[in-house]
């Protein structure tokens, strides 16, 4: 963003690799998130038992990762090849939303995180609590906190005329002065991905210690509690290990064009040119991968959706041999656990959310 040439009215544009290859990765993935995240929202809303706490917040992510893609990345792509489209000049409000979905992709996975660790460490009284309505309205509340946290960028950014290579049009942010260009770069650093990284880093340590206690403490029947619970561990940790990979790609994509910026910011000898500009559209594309890959992660890592998905399109998958019952069944859900009344015989029913 930003950033303009001094060429001449009638000089061609020059038939760079990035000019084009850019773009065009920049198609595929928005075609590849596109898709897979939209069929992750349908596959939720068809199949009732995919009505859990946990894929209302994936939900939430692919519904941030598509608005991401739609108002972001055709936009940026169409600033690499000649100015044939110039789609800024719809409206500056779509330039400024690409910020809102970023904050809330980071608290949307902040809260996944701080799911996974409340029903690991409290995982009878998570029961109470993590319920679809729960998750429904924390997914709300995470896009209305995402607009308040973003309001300071509305009062910076704004759409101006460049030239590059012929009248193109720019999302700029133009602040009053180095200090105030300084504090907004490490405020943005710092709430949409310096904090949710450390709040998951604390979330999963948490976990880490947890692992391997018994879900439940044995009483009566030792043998029938422990092996509940040992079961409760197992299934439950596929989930987080899928939770932790959705995170760990978000820390890894977003790294680069977060430190980029910082430094660019930061740095008192940093000079624009073609050696960084292409570090930055490296780093911008990595960013803007992270919103096409979450949906794979869950076709690889997700039993349940690999289950789904099989039952939402089952001529893609005729040929495939049909998965062990009893598996389909178990991995990637939730067990829920509640004490038997009294004169019960003390017996653990187990339900699945």
């Amino acid at each position: 963003r930003g950033g303009v040439g001094g060429q001449e009215d009638g000089e061609q544009h020059p038939f760079l690799t990035d000019a084009w290859l850019v773009p065009l990765f920049f198609s595929l993935i928005m075609l590849v998130g596109l898709v897979g995240n939209s069929l992750v929202i349908y596959v939720i809303s068809k199949h009732r038992q995919m009505r859990t706490a946990t894929n209302f917040y994936i939900a939430n992510l692919a519904a941030t990762d598509i608005t991401f893609l739609v108002c972001c990345v055709p936009f940026t792509a169409t600033l690499y090849p000649p100015p044939w489209l110039d789609l800024w000049r719809l409206h500056v409000q779509i330039c400024r939303l690409s910020s809102v979905t970023v904050q809330a992709t980071c608290i949307t996975l902040t809260a996944m995180s701080g799911d996974r660790c409340y029903v690991t460490v409290y995982p009878l009284k998570s029961l109470r609590h993590r319920t679809p309505r729960v998750a429904m309205i924390v997914s709300v509340c995470i896009w209305i906190g995402s607009f308040i946290l973003s309001i300071p960028i509305f009062l910076y950014q704004h759409i101006e005329e460049g030239y590059w290579y012929g009248p193109r049009q720019y999302c700029v942010d133009r602040f009053p002065s180095k200090t105030h260009e300084r504090a907004y770069i490490l405020y943005q650093f710092i709430a949409a991905y310096l904090l949710p990284v450390l709040t998951i880093s604390f979330c999963y340590t948490l976990m880490v210690k947890r692992v391997g206690r018994p879900t439940v403490e044995p009483v009566d029947n030792n043998y029938q509690v422990n092996l509940l619970s040992e079961r409760t561990i197992s299934i439950r940790s596929k989930v987080s290990r899928m939770v932790v990979v959705i995170v760990l790609l978000f820390t890894v994509c977003w790294g680069p064009i977060q430190f980029f910026v910082l430094f660019q910011s930061f740095y008192p000898q940093y000079q624009p040119n073609y050696a960084t500009y292409k570090i930055k559209t490296w780093a911008n594309c990595m960013s803007y991968a992270n919103s096409s890959v979450n949906p794979i992660i869950y076709g690889f890592m997700g039993a349940s959706f690999q289950k789904s998905f099989r039952k939402t399109f089952p001529f893609l998958f005729k040929h495939r041999i049909r998965d062990n019952s009893t598996v389909s069944r178990t991995a990637n859900a939730e067990i829920k656990f509640v004490a038997a009344e009294e004169g019960n015989n003390n017996n653990v029913v187990s339900g699945i959310e």
